[in-house]
């Protein structure tokens, strides 16, 4: 339990805003990380857990997504925008880092999830 305690928060984001949602995680908050197939370009980072250069071992991407939970998902397809439709159904909060205009041509915009939840 925390203060977050019963918030859900679907995080979409890069190493940019990672952080924000790893705190609201930290405070209690139910956070599902939302990871495209192969993976958050941020497990390639450095530092790597014994220099071992390897998805799994990227020490930045442990860090920002601590007390997360994890899914990938393929939003350019309609399986993978029905199951995030479906996450939204009950999401608090949803954090991303995508360009302007990116989520709206996916017809997965402010306007098209703000009619679900």
């Amino acid at each position: 339990m925390g203060l977050l305690a019963g918030l859900q928060v679907l995080d979409l984001a890069d190493e940019k805003a990672s952080f924000c949602s790893k705190l609201l995680a930290d405070l209690g908050a139910e956070v599902i990380k939302i990871e495209k197939p192969g993976g958050d370009a941020s497990r390639c980072k450095a530092p790597f857990w014994e220099n071992r250069v390897n998805p799994e071992t990227s020490l930045s991407f442990w860090y920002n997504n601590t007390n997360k939970r994890g899914i990938t998902l393929n939003l350019e397809s309609d399986q993978g925008k029905k199951l995030f439709r479906r996450l939204i159904s009950r999401a608090d909060i949803v954090i991303e880092s995508f360009p302007p205009g990116y989520l709206t041509e996916l017809e997965l915009g402010y306007e098209e999830l703000s009619k679900i939840n």
